[in-house]
């Protein structure tokens, strides 16, 4: 018998890869051409951000912590597995559990949080929108690498106040529809 969380992340990963599976950013309205690079200017113009985060891991396991972003540079410090830290930038992702020892590496070409590291960050080119998403107070935009677009799919959710974006998710899906969640609580 399949768990609901089971269920769930598979009900997830289909909705995500129905994004992805929408068309291109040139096929985007002009409202969403704008809203994307509304996104983009964000992205280039934080000069840091410190937020609180929960995750739902791909096996339903959740953890929590502090996330750290600096166009270039994204860090999770967890506090829940207690310890654990991933660290991107530079073309690189490291995983470090000290709890076990464990220490994972792995190039960001292998995963959708690439997208974000770029310096500066371009939603166009080697990156293609897929879907851009509205509702009231919310905004939603879905990533892939646009020579790549079954390495998986970056999805970057905000609230949206007249004129002021703020973080308010990040949804990836690897290129095994792994449904990874963060959802952000508040300033860090």
């Amino acid at each position: 018998m399949t768990s609901p969380l089971t269920r769930r992340s598979a009900l997830l990963a289909g909705l995500a890869l129905t994004a992805c599976a929408g068309s291109g950013s040139q096929l985007l309205s002009g409202d969403d051409q704008r809203d994307v690079a509304r996104v983009e200017a964000w992205l280039n113009e934080q000069p840091s951000l410190k937020l609180l985060f929960s995750q739902t891991f791909p096996d339903g396991g959740t953890g929590s912590g502090v996330m750290s972003y600096v166009p270039g540079n994204f860090r999770l410090d967890y506090t829940i597995p207690h310890g654990m830290t991933l660290v991107a930038g530079d073309g690189h992702l490291v995983l470090t559990n000290p709890q076990n020892g464990a220490v994972t590496r792995m190039g960001l070409s292998h995963t959708p949080l690439g997208l974000l590291l770029a310096q500066p960050v371009r939603l166009s080119g080697p990156v293609t929108v897929t879907s851009v998403r509205h509702a009231p107070g919310t905004l939603q935009i879905s990533l892939a690498k646009t020579d790549r677009m079954s390495d998986g799919l970056l999805t970057l959710q905000f609230t949206d106040s007249p004129g002021e974006l703020a973080l308010s998710g990040i949804v990836l899906v690897d290129d095994r529809q792994h449904v990874t969640t963060l959802r952000i609580e508040g300033p860090g």
